[in-house]
């Protein structure tokens, strides 16, 4: 499979998981770059967008914290990279929500408690339960995790 190709693959597949179509492929580029950086023009010119969407994917990356840019001496171009961990703390992040969706849901079904519609309630109750043990048995293994890591340092 030519880079392109792969590019592509890899940038639907980030976008099925919530990013913007071009954000997508501009991460995916920038997993593949060799060097593991590129400015804002060879970006643009490998992708075939405009120079507005390749900034706004860029801005996007930037502020979820999934990418971002060095410098050389006496060159005046940024250089844009993918930044791990960014990207490490943003999949925490996202982890750590689903403990506040169960929250909200659950108050919305304190709201629903008079419906006419229990079965609809009970999925959303099954919706709830479903995120709290997943928020619960994700933090174990968050925690986990980052005990090996502190180890192998």
């Amino acid at each position: 499979m030519d880079k392109k190709q792969r590019i592509e693959n890899l940038g639907i597949f980030f976008e099925k998981v919530g990013h913007p179509p071009m954000a997508g492929r501009v991460f995916a580029f920038l997993l593949l770059a060799e060097p593991p950086h590129a400015d804002f023009y060879t970006i643009q010119e490998f992708l075939s967008a405009s120079k507005s969407s390749i900034s706004n994917a860029l801005n996007m990356l930037i502020r979820e914290g999934m990418v971002d840019y060095i410098t050389f001496s006496g060159d005046r171009k940024r250089y844009f990279r993918v930044n791990a961990s960014g990207w490490l703390d943003a999949t925490k992040d996202k982890i750590r929500r689903s403990s506040q969706v169960s929250h909200l849901i659950e108050e919305v079904l304190n709201e629903r408690s008079d419906t006419d519609y229990p079965a609809f309630n009970k999925d959303l109750r099954l919706m709830v339960d479903f995120l709290s043990f997943f928020s619960e048995e994700m933090e174990r293994l968050t925690d986990r995790w980052e005990e090996q890591q502190r180890q192998k340092e």
